[in-house]
């Protein structure tokens, strides 16, 4: 076998492709197969032992969640790494390398999704073509949003899609992936727990006031790196989209702190602003305040934008995964 293809830059390419790859084919599995639910069982488990009184005794418990299932994460898939490692690098027999980049793929498909998220962007948008208000709440409310969405109009709704689909867009495929360019499986893998964990428990709330300190605390330092790299990306890919790349970068520097979380304005911002709308989370914030009020269109368009942002943030991601798996492999 050519030794270009035993190559450590190679196999995290490859490994990033076919993952890629098996994303648009499959999308996710079922939840009750997805690790990501495995995990999101787990962190509910652990919250259901919670003690029933004190601020101090909630913020430790929720740091026992954090601090439990993140070490758990990186000694799993720190093994499943290093076997996939040797697997790939055993010999030069290709199908021991195509079973490694395979088994690769798999395990970071399950830490990335997009497909998932376009087409529940897409569900939101065709309900609101029908006219179907009703469908269009339920839709957003199965697969975008926790908040109360029984009194959201058209707009309301297409402007909540579209903060959330931004805002993911970080979450679900720009932060794993750049922490699978980072330090590999585990780091992904970690990163989707800290994630999962901030999704389940870091609410304002009751208990999760406090029991959720740590994992919304650690999710805003995982994240803050992958939200700005995305929301740069989003202001590139406005040009091959058609939209507003010049509004984009207005929008992203003026109110991407607009959001009480250090991160999630900033992919709304580039996103509002390249498509001229305006987002409102009523009594929280509003990006983009001058620009129209969303609708079904907005999410076509958002679409493509989100496609070509993916299509923009791969090939240096790509690239720097190589270069990293190169060194640490110790190949001169």
């Amino acid at each position: 076998m050519h030794p270009i293809l035993l190559s450590p830059a190679f196999f995290s390419t490859a490994v990033i492709l076919t993952a890629i790859l098996i994303d648009i084919l499959f999308g996710d599995p079922p939840t009750v197969l997805h690790p990501v639910g495995w995990q999101g069982r787990f962190i509910s488990t652990l919250w259901r032992c919670r003690p029933q009184a004190g601020h101090r005794r909630l913020f430790l418990h929720g740091l026992f969640i954090v601090s439990v299932g993140f070490l758990l994460t990186l000694g799993s898939t720190g093994i499943l790494q290093w076997g996939i490692r040797q697997l790939a690098g055993s010999g030069t027999s290709p199908l021991r390398l195509i079973s490694a980049v395979l088994l690769g793929a798999l395990l970071l498909k399950g830490a990335f999704s997009f497909r998932s998220l376009l087409n529940a962007g897409r569900s939101v948008g065709k309900a609101l073509e029908k006219g179907n208000l009703s469908e269009a709440r339920h839709q957003i409310s199965f697969h975008l949003v926790s908040r109360p969405v029984d009194t959201l109009d058209a707009s309301a709704v297409a402007s909540a899609a579209i903060e959330s689909l931004a805002e993911n867009f970080t979450d679900s495929v720009a932060a794993p992936f750049f922490w699978y360019t980072i330090g590999g499986l585990p780091a992904a893998w970690c990163y989707r727990y800290v994630n999962t964990a901030d999704a389940i428990l870091g609410y304002r709330d009751g208990d999760k006031e406090w029991g959720g300190k740590a994992a919304a605390r650690l999710d805003d330092i995982l994240t803050w790196i992958p939200s700005r790299i995305a929301a740069w990306v989003i202001v590139a890919a406005a040009v091959p989209s058609g939209l507003n790349a010049a509004d984009a970068l207005r929008v992203m520097l003026r109110d991407a702190r607009n959001c009480s979380s250090p991160n999630s304005g900033w992919t709304m911002a580039a996103a509002a602003g390249a498509l001229g709308v305006r987002l409102e989370k009523e009594g929280i914030y509003v990006i983009n305040g001058e620009g129209k009020h969303p609708d079904e269109a907005d999410l076509r368009r958002l679409s493509r934008l989100l496609l070509w942002s993916m299509v923009i943030i791969l090939p240096p991601l790509i690239l720097l995964s190589a270069v990293i798996f190169h060194f640490s492999s110790g190949e001169k």
